[in-house]
């Protein structure tokens, strides 16, 4: 399937837009030149056959800005076509006006410029060939500039033609120099732009293709889960039992019974909450205060500190289950850093909430820091690479931004972003 057909707007699309501009202001300024020839010099050409040249390439242009408008898609061949269609305007202009003595000749060059900008070599390399072909044809076949008086002309009269001539030259290359700086320029920034389009939507394709091996293989684990978690919570219920005048081993074993029922709660929702996906909003602070309640239960060995700095009104967050398991992971991780302290800061204004999160530990070394977020990249000994991994991809599914640094002070902050809305 064809990536672009998922851009709202294809480059050369954009491109075709400029190129009638491009036309629309060429046109203009050869008028200009004909009206000036034509009343200023008085020189002897066929305007009737001019005027009808000029006429057909505003037709064109006109008849291109209606294509524009189509949805069918611009191919490189008929951008080719397009350019092709100036060559031989120019060319009957030029033919008409002068030849190669004509100062317009030089705008070959801004079509060929285009050319090199916005098509492939083998048509820039055709486009190459033509112009020069054109311009040197026009070396030896065209219909002479004549003033009325040239027979006669005197030092003087020949020393202003010059003039005139020379000025032309220059407003030629003034025109030509605009049009390449600022068109061209924009043609060649729209293809880089869908480029840049296209290898993002190559790798959110990707990351997709990755999150759903994630999934695949959560699900089979899950599966595979329930058999020995059922025999750990008998074997727990026989140990509570046959132990039952030791304190200190039932203080742990009742913990252990508490790990097992968060094991078998999480395996539940992995079905419950999938099978009826609904972002609820509700309080931030709210929000984040159970979750919090739920992971110290899985982990009460961190010793962590929260704090809410945010003011009044509390706005809403609006997410499903899997963001409480992403801010979950992203606590896990902190606490693996650092258990003996973490710092957990929640602020949030009327646009985005902000939850901060600060451990101690090693920090980020250097030759992971652009690989993290990725599958399977840890830097725990014994960490899959899974779990950031997934938390990325749950907060940019809600628009959110999620990044990790290495603190002045030492250890990592984690800033975790999301929108809000107002109750």
């Amino acid at each position: 399937m064809p990536l672009f057909k998922h851009l709202p707007l294809s480059a050369a699309r954009e491109n075709m837009w400029r190129l009638v501009w491009i036309r629309t202001i060429a046109l203009l300024g050869q008028l200009a030149g004909v009206a000036f020839v034509w009343g200023y010099l008085n020189a002897q050409l066929d305007y009737l056959l001019l005027i009808t040249v000029l006429s057909g390439a505003a037709v064109v242009t006109a008849a291109t800005a209606w294509r524009v408008r189509q949805p069918w898609l611009v191919t490189d061949t008929e951008y080719f076509i397009q350019l092709l269609i100036d060559v031989v305007f120019l060319s009957l202009l030029l033919y008409l006006s002068g030849g190669s003595t004509n100062p317009f000749i030089s705008y070959y060059l801004v079509i060929l410029t285009i050319s090199a900008a916005t098509l492939p070599w083998r048509y820039t390399w055709s486009m190459a060939s033509l112009t020069i072909t054109a311009y040197s044809l026009l070396l030896f076949h065209y219909q002479p500039l004549m003033l009325p008086s040239q027979g006669a002309m005197d030092h003087m009269s020949q020393g202003r033609f010059f003039n005139l001539h020379v000025l032309g030259m220059w407003i030629t290359f003034l025109i030509s120099a605009l049009l390449i700086t600022y068109f061209v320029v924009k043609m060649a920034q729209a293809i880089r732009q869908q480029d840049a389009a296209l290898a993002a939507q190559r790798e959110t394709t990707l990351h997709d293709e990755q999150l759903l091996a994630v999934a695949t293989l959560a699900a089979g684990t899950a599966h595979e889960l329930g058999t020995p978690l059922s025999t750990i919570s008998v074997l727990l219920h026989e140990l509570q039992q046959d132990y039952a005048d030791n304190e200190s081993l039932q203080k742990d074993l009742a913990l252990l019974e508490k790990q097992v029922q968060c094991c078998k709660e999480s395996m539940r929702t992995l079905v419950d909450k999938f099978a009826d996906q609904q972002a609820l909003a509700q309080p931030v602070d709210l929000y984040l205060a159970d979750i919090l309640e739920r992971w110290r239960v899985i982990r009460p060995d961190v010793n962590e500190h929260f704090q809410v700095t945010g003011s009044t009104p509390v706005p809403l967050l609006s997410v499903d289950e899997t963001m409480g398991q992403a801010i979950m992971n992203l606590l896990n991780n902190a606490g693996d850093a650092s258990p003996e302290r973490i710092d957990i800061e929640l602020d949030w204004d009327a646009q985005r909430m902000r939850l901060s999160i600060r451990d101690y530990g090693r920090g980020i070394p250097a030759e992971l820091a652009e690989k993290l977020g990725k599958p399977f990249v840890s830097t725990k000994r014994k960490g899959l690479g899974l779990g950031l991994f997934l938390s990325h991809a749950t907060v940019l599914r809600y628009s959110g931004s999620l990044v990790l640094y290495n603190h002045e002070e030492g250890g990592t902050l984690t800033e975790l972003i999301l929108p809000v809305s107002m109750p």
